[in-house]
């Protein structure tokens, strides 16, 4: 390999995201990798990445990618400071294909599930893996508990959230999320891949209607609060399910729209304004099957539009694995 290859820049930052992305759903996952090696037996294998023998080097690159994401780490290491060139770049080569790996096999567990079984916010997470590669679920988890504990010190902590009216319960959801988390639907960029990307749109403070929306419902989740998403045409919102709502002679739905300010909708409202809405299709939960694929097919036309065409090629390879039967083609 050539010193130059392994330069600084972004047009080489730029082939090994091509890299990463365009093999992300390829690589088949292979077998369980097993426990992780001695930090000296994974730094001796990257040195042999440099090796002047083809064999060693190959037979380095093999074990490395059968240990897995435990070796991210060091891999990253070498991939920015080895004074070897040919290690470098195979480092770089090694963890876009391990990355690749743990992509793939969080798709392919969904595509095993039941839409029953189906986690939203773990595919949140997952879909936030095409941009953000090394970031950890917990990073997520932990804004959405941030968040969770400001509805909860709205609320009161000696009132059972799930006990509230549901629209004082909304009240307290929706005043957090947008006032003090600052949470808004981007208008000016649209279309960009980052508001298909819940780290990233909670980072930014703005993003898609359904990002908004499953964010609210995540953080609902945790109070035990009934919030489900709806998969209204053309948009995406939640409503307090009133049926799973404390006893009440009203038990009205309450439907919040997060994309245009967190403001609430009433029925006829929608039935005016919103082109093909049916009240008994489109005020129940949306499966979780159907949000996910329809969270990816945004990142998806946004990235078409911005000329991401790595990104377009990773998630289009990724769509049968989560949706074996094809849902997204109906």
């Amino acid at each position: 390999m050539r010193t130059a290859v392994c330069s600084g820049g972004g047009g080489l930052q730029r082939r090994f995201r091509l890299v990463l992305l365009s093999c992300a759903c390829a690589i088949p996952v292979g077998a369980a990798p097993g426990p992780p090696a001695p930090p000296g037996e994974v730094n001796a294998l990257i040195l042999e990445l440099g090796a002047e023998v083809f064999a060693v080097r190959d037979g380095a690159d093999r074990k490395l990618l059968e240990l897995g994401k435990d070796v991210l780490p060091a891999l990253l290491e070498a991939a920015r400071s080895s004074d070897s060139p040919e290690i470098r770049v195979r480092s770089r080569t090694l963890v876009a294909k391990i990355r690749s790996r743990v992509l793939r096999s969080e798709f392919e567990l969904m595509g095993r599930q039941d839409d029953n079984e189906l986690d939203v916010e773990k595919a949140m997470w997952v879909i936030a893996l095409f941009l953000d590669p090394d970031l950890d679920r917990e990073v997520l988890t932990g804004k959405l508990d941030a968040m969770a504990a400001a509805v909860r010190k709205r609320i009161g902590r000696k009132v059972k959230p799930a006990d509230l009216p549901p629209e004082k319960a909304m009240t307290a959801l929706v005043t957090a999320l947008r006032d003090d988390f600052g949470l808004a639907g981007d208008r000016a960029t649209y279309q960009h891949p980052d508001n298909s990307s819940t780290h990233r749109v909670i980072l930014r403070r703005k993003g898609l209607p359904i990002a908004l929306s499953e964010i609210a419902v995540a953080v609902a989740g945790r109070l035990d609060l009934p919030v489900v998403g709806l998969g209204i045409p053309g948009r995406y919102m939640i409503k307090y399910d009133g049926a799973r709502g404390p006893a009440a002679p009203d038990r009205e739905d309450v439907i919040i729209n997060p994309f245009e300010g967190w403001r609430r909708m009433t029925v006829a409202e929608l039935s005016r304004n919103v082109g093909g809405f049916d009240p008994d299709e489109h005020l129940v939960k949306c499966p979780p099957r159907e949000t996910i694929l329809r969270m990816m097919r945004n990142m998806e036309n946004h990235a078409l539009v911005t000329g991401r065409e790595d990104l377009v090629e990773a998630i289009r390879g990724c769509y049968e694995l989560v949706d074996p039967d094809r849902l997204r083609f109906r």
